[in-house]
């Protein structure tokens, strides 16, 4: 199911997100699986009881990657196999997949704003915030410099979403998410979602 620079959303649910501890143990463990397997990391939060987070994988299998993710680690809450994948067409589903991401936790309130909450990475692109996320990944999709490319982007953020754009990230399977030819080229079922 993984191809070379694929886009993913993975959805680990095998861990319960609870405690500042936690979420920290688990932002310090991504840091690491991203230096460790060549990872990108375009967007994530962490809300209690998962993790949202959208990588591209330079043909790593993101099931091992996961599998061992917290081996060795302070993170005793963590089970292995809870997590859900989809693979995405980044030209059409990486602007809508990092705000789907972002915004979720306005969703779920646990901030008023998306860049207002501590555990994701919507504040390093609104906020200019350092952190872990490779923004560029999901900003190249913007025209203009990269100035003008987060202005669209923080407009995009705050629009509302067509529910056709929020669902596909919703459902609990695995999936791969793009047009006819790119569910045929990367779905094992080649059947578009």
């Amino acid at each position: 199911m993984f191809h070379q620079n694929a886009h993913c959303l993975v959805t680990d649910t095998g861990i319960a997100l609870k405690s500042e501890e936690n979420l920290r143990e688990y932002l310090r463990l991504l840091e690491k699986a991203k230096l460790d397997f060549k990872l990108q990391l375009a967007a994530y939060a962490l809300l209690p009881g998962r993790a949202l987070l959208y990588f591209v994988t330079p043909a790593v299998d993101l099931h091992s990657v996961m599998g061992g993710f917290a081996k060795g680690s302070a993170l005793g809450a963590y089970r292995v196999g809870y997590c859900k994948y989809k693979v995405i067409q980044p030209e059409k589903y990486a602007a809508h997949l990092a705000r789907y991401i972002h915004m979720e936790p306005v969703r779920e309130q646990l901030s008023a704003r998306p860049e207002g909450y501590r555990w994701s990475s919507a504040a390093q692109y609104i906020g200019g915030v350092e952190g872990p996320a490779d923004k560029d990944i999901v900003l190249s999709t913007f025209p203009g410099e990269p100035a003008a490319a987060l202005a669209a982007y923080s407009a995009f953020l705050v629009e509302p979403v067509p529910g056709k754009f929020w669902r596909p990230f919703d459902k609990n399977r695995d999936a791969v998410l793009g047009d006819r030819e790119f569910v045929a080229a990367h779905s094992p079922h080649g059947q578009p979602e």
